[in-house]
């Protein structure tokens, strides 16, 4: 018997064995040896529970199949009598496990038909399920909470970062510490599901964040702003760096009033405890209030839209979070402890991080998140001349690489102020960086990348050179097919397709912002991935400011326009309607990938039959007004009950107004009675948009 090994492409060897029977003749003579039988027998097989998002690869020999929607399924190959096989699954449907029977074998004279593969949903499901409210309880101790507080207050960094000058908008705190608290996951009734202790708890966002406690109430209390919860971090950084201190520098009460409000800083135990623990499969989760949304609809329905669509996003639904502080004998806002604060209603936004990848693309390669101007355009992106920030001393320099590792906080107090002042009464207990450069100031400064390398971080000079290479690449202007090796197109059409019917203005090709670039290693290919989708489904009239040019926003450095009239947007340029590339926020290097892709006009096509099958499938206000009645009533109350004050302004007077007071009107209630009534209910922007999509399509 002659074994003959076959190599697999992808995981492990396996062999197949056939019996080849050779005729051996002497020197000078004999008839042919006869052929080998042809192999006539084929393997096939059925798959049941698949979902749409992504097809199941499957592999037999040096063979690869992939599939793409449930039903039967057939190799093409053909093996001979006695022949071994071994089918295997390569790579599983997105949040989706198989299994797999009859998958080995040996040939016996009959084709092979009931090889079965049946899919089922992850872990993860039930978790982002959208039939109904999830329920959360977070429980930390008042020193914990109070604790954030000062990491507030005292990450304020509105002088520079570490590249430049800073907004202040977005640089009057800027904490990534986490502080710890317990969670746990409630069932309908209130009841525990599950509970994780010793988590994470963090603030988050960036024009988004808001400061913790309203004091103009009576009671204080705590106010709605966005957070994260990871369950595996293990506290193994100091986190009682922004503290004030003693005259030994120890981190002490100092107040009551600025810089600490006597509150200490706590540095909090290791607890490794936690490496590597997962909570229903994922490792954090994102808690965000509901910014420009009186609704508090819009942000879930777009996710949902571009999941059910097959994109690479998060997923999201709506959570009412519950905050227990606790101390003994001892009181917050001069009321005493335990209390009890119903925090309202969060969209709760899956984390894009090593779990997701491994559940989408089977791998974990490198992830970027990016922010604005980051479009691969312009100079700094392919600069090989620029300072890495892992391999400096210094904490200022303007010539850091816009590609690398954020770092957000100090790993020390000695970091943060520097050896010379760190222990210094008189320097530490005072307002650092908020008495401008008059004052005193950190020697730290947090490095804010364009390109911020969220996964293999420390491969961050590989993962650099791979993705300056590709804007180098793509920045010498290549053909539509030659991009196509390097980049997704089809993805990049669909997610585009996506970000125009739903109106997500404050993405890629505006703003150069709120999306992450994936390097998928098996395809050899870059993916675009959005991110961010609380301003969607959101129109109000551009200010005039032809007409009136004294109008503020009209002098600014940012572009008005570039948030407005989002109904009246085409995708391309048509006589003197908007389009999608017509109004960048920036004065700004143009977004280069929407030029190449679309220079062609097959994508341009595609680019309209996406969003034709987005208005068929799901934006009509006749599938998506009974889901958002059917969640209103779901949120109602909880809402209504809400103990937690507004997020309302930020300290640097960006002002949201009442862009978030709570209006379920806002859904397709009569506009004049909105807190804003220029802006478009949610109904009038399905029926509007559709019409003008359509209308142009049909043009074209």
């Amino acid at each position: 018997m002659l074994r003959i090994e076959l190599i697999k492409p992808l995981k492990k060897y396996f062999v197949i064995s056939s019996s080849i029977l050779f005729f051996i003749y002497g020197c000078g003579g004999g008839s042919e040896s006869p052929s080998s039988p042809s192999p006539n027998y084929s393997i096939n097989g059925t798959v049941s529970g698949m979902d749409n998002i992504r097809s199941l690869d499957l592999s037999l020999g040096s063979e690869n199949l992939t599939i793409s929607q449930n039903g039967n399924f057939s190799f093409t190959q053909l093996l001979e009598e006695g022949v071994e096989y071994e089918i295997e699954i390569e790579r599983e449907p997105a949040r989706q496990d198989c299994e797999i029977t009859n998958e080995t074998g040996v040939i016996n004279n009959i084709d092979v038909t009931n090889v079965e593969i049946i899919c089922s949903d992850d872990e993860t499901i039930p978790l982002f399920a959208l039939d109904r409210l999830h329920k959360i309880r977070l429980t930390m101790s008042v020193e914990e909470w109070r604790a954030l507080e000062l990491d507030t207050l005292r990450s304020n960094y509105s002088i520079n970062d570490a590249s430049g000058p800073a907004f202040s908008w977005t640089s009057w705190t800027h904490s990534e510490i986490y502080r710890q608290a317990d969670f746990e996951y409630l069932d309908d009734q209130g009841g525990v599901i599950a509970s994780v202790e010793n988590v994470g708890f963090k603030m988050q966002g960036n024009t988004s964040r808001r400061y913790p406690v309203d004091y103009d109430s009576n009671p204080a209390k705590p106010r709605r702003f966005s957070f994260a919860i990871k369950f595996d971090e293990k506290f193994d950084e100091d986190e009682s760096v922004y503290s004030c201190v003693d005259i030994n520098g120890v981190p002490a009460s100092v107040g009551p009033g600025l810089p600490c409000l006597g509150i200490i800083g706590q540095n909090i135990p290791d607890y490794p405890e936690a490496d590597d623990r997962v909570f229903m499969g994922v490792e954090k989760l994102r808690f965000r209030y509901n910014k420009h949304d009186p609704s508090y609809q819009r942000e879930v329905l777009t996710h949902e839209l571009m999941n059910r669509i097959g994109l690479p996003v998060a997923r999201a639904t709506h959570a009412q979070v519950e905050l227990i502080v606790t101390g003994t004998g001892q009181t917050l806002y001069g009321q005493p402890l335990p209390q009890t604060y119903n925090m309202g209603v969060f969209t709760m936004v899956e984390q894009v991080d090593k779990p997701f990848l491994k559940r989408y693309y089977d791998e974990n390669d490198y992830l970027f998140k990016v922010g604005p101007p980051g479009n691969l355009a312009g100079s700094s992106v392919v600069d090989t001349n620029c300072d890495p920030y892992e391999d400096t001393v210094i904490y200022y320099n303007e010539n850091f690489c816009v590609i690398g590792v954020e770092k957000s906080d100090p790993e020390s107090a000695e970091e943060w102020l520097g050896t010379v002042n760190y222990l210094n009464q008189d320097y530490v207990n005072t307002p650092i960086n908020q008495e401008g450069s008059e004052g005193n100031i950190s020697q730290f400064l947090p490095y804010k990348p364009d390109y911020d390398l969220k996964t293999k971080k420390k491969s961050v000079s590989e993962a650099r050179e791979a993705l300056r290479e590709f804007a180098q690449f793509v920045q010498t202007n290549p053909s539509v097919t030659q991009l196509g090796e390097q980049f997704d197109i089809p993805g990049f059409i669909k997610a585009q397709a996506a970000e125009i019917v739903v109106g997500a203005v404050d993405h890629y090709v505006r703003v150069a912002n709120n999306y992450y670039l994936y390097y998928n290693e098996p395809t050899e290919k870059w993916i675009y991935m959005p991110n961010d989708l609380d301003y969607t489904h959101i129109d109000r009239p551009a200010p005039n400011c032809a007409e009136d040019p004294t109008i503020e926003v009209c002098n600014g450095y940012f572009n008005p326009r570039t948030f407005a009239d989002t109904i009246a947007i085409r995708a391309f340029p048509s006589g003197d309607h908007p389009h999608w590339a017509g109004e960048p926020f920036y004065p700004n290097d143009p977004p280069i990938l929407w030029n190449l892709v679309f220079s062609d006009e097959n994508n341009k096509a595609r680019l309209y039959e996406e969003i034709q099958g987005i208005l068929d499938s799901f934006f009509d206000w006749s599938i998506i007004g009974p889901l958002l009645q059917e969640r209103k009533n779901r949120l109602h109350q909880a809402i209504i009950t809400t103990d937690a004050a507004d997020p309302g302004s930020n300290p640097t007077g960006l002002t949201i107004s009442c862009n978030e007071q709570y209006n379920p009107e806002e859904i397709e209630g009569n506009e004049a009675g909105f807190c804003d009534p220029s802006r478009a209910s949610i109904r009038r922007f399905i029926e509007e948009r559709r019409t003008v999509l359509l209308q142009e399509i049909s043009e074209n």
